[in-house]
């Protein structure tokens, strides 16, 4: 299995080979170019001039990257993985910039003091007031420089409009990754993942590879069997992911999509509460964003998160 993922890795080690998988990937993408893609067009868009060069490391991709067809060829799955990761910048130079301030307020101390860092493909959004990290997690380089201009990233000068469509991107991608782990899915390699709560020992402390860092004394956990990547995750977005739970807070008027998670009422310090300890399962009370304190119970809902971390609603709602 190691030999042949080296195998893997050296196949797309080569500027020929990577500039054809790049060139597939973009045919496939491009209604105006045939896919599969003859050889003689696939030459010219993967820019490599000698045709027998060009056939030479076609051949080498052919099998484990590339399927050849009767109409020319076409990525396989490992080829359209690998091209998607040269694609999104994982092994190219990576944009940076921040702290930038961003609109919102700190669900923890109500400041409007929020900015976003980009760097190393981690994103962060944190609160200058309280110092806390309201969420990390990893972005591709290439998807953030896309999203951002790129003379504008090496001047230290970034658009504000161009900071709020990369945030969005990264709710939506963060939302998306949480839910398949809880589901017991991985969001990387599709493996399978084991689910659980867990208690937080320092829940003020802020690691540098915490993907959660919201400041309760519960997390949700999810760790990969075949990748080992190891997400941990704040319990409220459990209760939002959950179709009842979503239905009955649009009754109330509360869309939970519509505004970026790390500024939902669930990441409030009275929102989770610890309900039992065998099995330990929580109590996510939402709120709705004008109603944050426990005078206005008739706008919040009870939601229980289990330890295998299913969402139900408490019968007294």
């Amino acid at each position: 299995m190691v030999a042949a993922s080296a195998d893997a890795f050296a196949l797309v080690g080569n500027e020929y080979r990577a500039a054809i998988l790049r060139a597939l990937l973009a045919a496939h993408a491009d209604g105006e170019t045939p896919y599969p893609t003859p050889f003689a067009v696939l030459r010219e868009r993967a820019g490599v001039d000698v045709s027998a060069q060009f056939a030479y490391h076609l051949d080498e991709l052919v099998g484990s990257m590339v399927a050849r067809t009767g109409d020319g060829y076409r990525l396989r799955y490992a080829g359209w993985k690998a091209a998607a990761a040269l694609a999104a910048g994982t092994y190219a130079s990576q944009p940076a910039f921040g702290p930038a301030s961003v609109d919102g307020a700190c669900r923890h101390c109500d400041a409007a003091a929020l900015h976003a860092s980009y760097g190393d493909a981690w994103l962060t959004v944190a609160c200058h007031g309280c110092e806390r990290v309201l969420a990390r997690y990893p972005f591709p380089p290439g998807a953030a420089a896309a999203r951002l201009e790129a003379g504008d990233v090496e001047d230290g000068d970034i658009e504000d409009d161009d900071v709020d469509n990369l945030l969005a991107a990264f709710d939506a991608r963060v939302r998306s990754h949480f839910e398949l782990a809880a589901d017991g899915v991985c969001p990387e390699c599709a493996g399978r993942t084991t689910t659980t709560l867990e208690r937080v020992a320092n829940p003020d402390a802020t690691a540098p590879t915490a993907t959660s860092g919201d400041g309760h004394a519960l997390e949700a956990i999810a760790d990969c069997q075949q990748c080992g990547n190891h997400l941990a995750f704040p319990v409220g977005l459990l209760a939002l992911d959950d179709p009842d739970v979503v239905r009955v807070l649009e009754k109330r008027g509360l869309d939970p999509g519509a505004t970026p998670f790390w500024e939902l009422p669930v990441l409030d310090d009275d929102a989770v509460a610890q309900r039992g300890t065998d099995p330990l399962e929580a109590t996510v009370t939402i709120r709705k964003p004008d109603a944050a304190s426990a005078d206005h119970a008739e706008s919040a809902l009870d939601v229980v998160v289990t330890a295998d971390l299913d969402a139900r609603i408490t019968e007294n709602h």
